[in-house]
């Protein structure tokens, strides 16, 4: 809980030139992060071609108090005897978002085992198209992880249907994404790359195989080069006839970040838990990790991805999990600030101040509605009691631990939940 304490007058009346000045320095710093990405990129990234475009602008829900990260507590770091202390026995990873800019100053970095930094984009031919900073313009980033032994891997990410295709049709193409891949641990410091190609839809038999051998030849070359380097890939919750082989994946991504959000996604037909533990015809975590002991993969492998955002979708009625009419908006957990994230303006606390909060009785999931003039709304997300449950899941099911994404949603509240559920890291 947070404590009470006397402030002199002074201290009082320079409270509000404080909140000024440290506004200003997440300007400078964000354009100073900018300005060096601009200034230290690779040659090999391309001049004019366009970056991954981040969220586009939603509407303002009004101004709310920013939630107190437990950002130096003991309570989040273990200040215990060793005696008394239990200690973390699975793996949280983050994913940080280039487009959260210098937010990272704010954030306690200790919560996570490995950060994964999001992202780089390669072209259709292979070759770089987009670092977004990486690594240079992310030094600050880099050196006070390093400072609390925290690994960053840059993620490699291939999000554009059309690009893998051509990109995996194409034997000159794989050798150069190789390549790119092979410098991105090398940039690291031989700690790792994280693999996210997501592709929603059916593939050649060809075009599987071209992929799983890329993979494959990653894997050998990287760890022969950096035998203690993590390898990591993203793979999908359902792939029915898709890019991904399960029974294939080779031996050497010794973490695989299971897609555990988006069960019900931003642009579907219908609103429901974005995140479901159980229920809702199967689009839930217990049949996605019975997908996976199909497959014959090992459960100290899988590590659950959970979403620090919800998705408000416009609805045809006030039922729960209505059809929708549209795209869904994009809400963070808690209110970011508008100079971090311009573009997402909703925030769930807002919302649930306003609307109040339910809860789904099959999946744990929580939810809010409303109506205006427009029609009906539904907002779905996860909170702290729905993730416990997926955390309790997890222990119990054997799994590798839980990746978040992305981090500095949710302002270190639900981070501060994990932590405590999860314990603290032992210290090395």
């Amino acid at each position: 809980m947070p404590y009470l304490r006397r402030i002199s007058p002074i201290r009082a009346s320079l409270e509000p030139l404080f909140g000024v000045l440290k506004r200003h320095l997440m300007a400078f710093t964000v354009i100073l992060s900018w300005l060096v990405a601009v200034g230290c990129t690779s040659s090999e990234e391309t001049i004019g071609r366009k970056a991954p475009s981040a969220p586009t602008e939603y509407e303002t829900t009004g101004t709310v108090p920013k939630a107190t990260p437990a950002a130096n507590s003991d309570a989040m770091n273990g200040a215990k005897s060793d005696s008394a202390t239990s200690y973390r026995t699975h793996s949280l990873v983050g994913y940080y978002a280039y487009w959260m800019k210098g937010a990272w100053i704010d954030m306690d970095l200790r919560v996570y085992d490995r950060i994964v930094f999001f992202t780089t984009t390669p072209g259709s031919d292979g070759r770089m198209q987009a670092r977004n900073g990486w690594p240079h313009a992310w030094v600050g980033l880099l050196t006070r992880a390093d400072s609390l032994d925290i690994p960053v891997v840059p993620a490699l990410a291939l999000l554009e249907p059309d690009s893998i295709k051509s990109l995996f049709s194409s034997h000159d193409a794989i050798s150069n994404l190789l390549e790119t891949s092979l410098l991105l641990i090398e940039e690291s410091k031989g700690m790792g790359v994280h693999l996210d190609i997501e592709l929603f839809e059916s593939v050649t038999d060809s075009l599987r195989d071209n992929f799983i051998s890329f993979t494959d030849s990653l894997a050998e070359q990287a760890l022969r080069r950096w035998p203690d380097a993590m390898l990591s890939m993203f793979t999908p919750a359902f792939d029915n006839d898709g890019l991904y082989d399960l029974s294939r994946i080779h031996e050497g991504y010794k973490q695989l970040m299971v897609q555990g959000y988006d069960l019900h996604w931003q642009t579907g037909p219908q609103s429901g838990p974005v995140s479901a533990l159980k229920g809702w015809g199967g689009a839930n975590w217990e049949s996605i990790v019975d997908r996976y002991r199909n497959e014959g993969l090992d459960d100290s492998r899988l590590v659950m991805t959970i979403p620090y955002y919800g998705y408000e979708w416009p609805v045809e009625s006030d039922s729960v999990g209505s059809s929708t009419k549209g795209t869904a908006k994009i809400t963070t957990f808690a209110a970011v600030d508008s100079l971090v994230l311009p573009q997402y303006r909703i925030n769930i606390q807002s919302r649930i101040n306003q609307h109040g909060l339910q809860r789904d009785s099959v999946s744990g999931s929580p939810f809010y509605s409303f109506s205006d003039s427009s029609g009906f709304w539904q907002g779905w997300f996860e909170d702290t009691h729905s993730l416990e449950q997926k955390y309790s899941f997890i222990k119990e099911a054997g799994l590798k631990g839980v990746a978040t994404f992305p981090m500095g949603y949710d302002q270190g509240i639900l981070d501060a939940h994990m932590n405590g559920y999860f314990g603290p890291k032992r210290k090395k």
